[in-house]
């Protein structure tokens, strides 16, 4: 039976289930299935899932406070000794990873794609960041599932109520260059994400009868574009062999205790600015989200414990 892949399936997946948005049953799918593919294309990968050498848990949670981030899937070496089931369709076993060596984090933009873009863009710039902060050699990716439907159904709005989306080609083309633009590690131990893959869909969660297709002609990512999600998946496989399947695993001890406070300030300074500038275009609008003004409160309160770590390193001073 020949191997489905990911952007396969999370097509299925629309076709049976109603997306929502503050559900996390999409993203979980789409992160299983891809966690499905690298066993399916890494001999590597899956060798060290098969011995118990690597583990996989879903919704991992990173760093605590306003730091704390929930990761939808990361993989890496069990705390304690895993038996895998032979027979299993999923080769490796499920449980509590003792180092992070890779985390995925999926998101969406399936309707409002102005405004959802530049949000999942800083979601997937500060998941990066911050799993970075805690696991410096971790391989980092970020999911992305974009709508390119006329139309689309939000179980959030009121009962016949249709979103209309004007030029959507340009609306998609636009979001998807915006994740190919994305600043990359492009291999190294770097607070970037490693790699970012965008499956376009055309899915308008009406129940008229109307199937969901996975869309591959522009502006969806060609085959040899860096955000295609077969490429996706082999810039996560080549990094993640290289790193930490093959040879010697990276001594990272010095760089889990240097931070460079100033950069960390700069790079904060910039998110908090980011968080105020989509802020004040949702004022103009009049359309405030109270996701983006919590988001703002995060930033806030992130910048407040770099100043804390700044007074703390010179108090004496």
């Amino acid at each position: 039976m020949s191997h489905q892949y990911g952007d396969e399936r999370i097509v299925e997946w629309l076709n049976d289930n109603q997306y929502h948005p503050r559900s996390p049953a999409h993203g979980s799918a789409s992160c299983l299935y891809l966690l499905d593919d690298l066993l399916e294309e890494s001999d590597k990968f899956r060798e060290a899932a098969e011995s118990g050498e690597i583990v996989y848990q879903e919704d991992f949670t990173v760093g605590e406070g306003p730091s704390k981030w929930n990761t939808d899937l990361v993989v890496g070496p069990p705390t304690d000794d895993v038996q895998v089931t032979i027979g299993d369709d999923r080769t490796i076993a499920e449980g509590t990873p003792e180092e992070i060596w890779l985390a995925i984090d999926a998101k969406s933009v399936m309707t409002e794609h102005g405004k959802a873009r530049r949000n999942r863009q800083r979601d997937i710039n500060s998941f990066a960041d911050i799993m970075h902060r805690h696991y410096p050699g971790a391989v980092t990716g970020g999911l992305l599932l974009i709508n390119t439907a006329e139309r689309f159904k939000s179980p959030l709005r009121d009962e016949g109520d249709i979103t209309e989306h004007d030029r959507i080609e340009s609306l998609v083309e636009e979001t998807v260059e915006m994740f190919r633009d994305i600043d990359r590690a492009e291999g190294d131990v770097s607070p970037n994400v490693d790699g970012v893959g965008c499956v376009v869909v055309d899915h308008t969660n009406l129940d008229d009868g109307e199937e969901t297709t996975l869309v591959t002609d522009p502006p969806a990512p060609q085959e040899d574009d860096i955000v295609h999600y077969h490429r996706f998946l082999e810039i996560l496989i080549d990094t993640l062999e290289s790193r930490w399947l093959t040879g010697a695993p990276p001594d990272l001890s010095e760089l889990r205790e240097l931070e460079d406070l100033h950069t960390t300030l700069d790079r904060q300074v910039v998110e908090l600015a980011h968080a105020a500038h989509i802020l004040g275009d949702e004022i103009e609008d009049g359309d405030v989200n109270e996701e983006t003004i919590e988001r703002l409160e995060s930033e806030v309160a992130e910048i407040e414990v770099v100043v804390e770590s700044i007074e703390s390193e010179y108090e004496d001073d």
